[in-house]
């Protein structure tokens, strides 16, 4: 699954989550890569360990730290950042685009359009969804209105940054 950052200068920084393997019922290991303009920059292995009611997590399977207990976030605090956290899709208008433009950000094949021309919504309604890296994403817009056109059909294979909804 793609996770997006976006901090307040609207910088962008994008985590894909790769590959999960179960060792045990206590410990999973999850392999996740950094991309910066659509190039692999980092990649990273974080081992999450169970114990006694408290996750703990390492990079190396030897030493490890404990982990705050918290809810999903929406937002994340790093030394001197505090970052949107958007999970499987980025609304319209961040980092790109127009505000009432919605663009792939990653190829993907639409299949399923939640919408028509004419129609009214608001931030936060799932427009369309758009299957990307064998997961379906919910590709939800961040400003309210008229959808003004669609531009894409369900079934399309799509590369990244296609205009596929305009809102007014």
């Amino acid at each position: 699954m793609r996770s997006y950052l976006i901090d307040s200068e609207q910088n962008e920084y994008i985590v894909d989550l790769i590959k999960t393997v179960k060792h045990s019922s206590e410990l999973v290991e999850f392999e996740f890569s950094a991309i910066k303009e659509n190039e692999v920059i980092d990649k990273k292995n974080v081992f999450i360990r169970k114990l006694a009611g408290n996750y703990y997590c390492s990079f190396n399977n030897k030493s490890w730290r404990k982990l705050a207990r918290q809810h999903v976030p929406k937002k994340l605090l790093n030394i001197d950042k505090v970052f949107e956290l958007y999970r499987g899709f980025k609304p319209s208008g961040l980092s790109s685009g127009a505000s009432g433009e919605l663009l792939t950000q990653m190829p993907g094949k639409v299949v399923k359009i939640n919408v028509n021309v004419g129609d009214e919504v608001v931030a936060g309604d799932c427009v369309l969804i758009l299957e990307a890296m064998k997961m379906e994403n919910e590709i939800k817009t961040s400003v309210g209105g008229t959808v003004k056109a669609i531009h894409v059909s369900e079934g399309d294979a799509l590369d990244s940054g296609v205009l596929m909804i305009e809102i007014e």
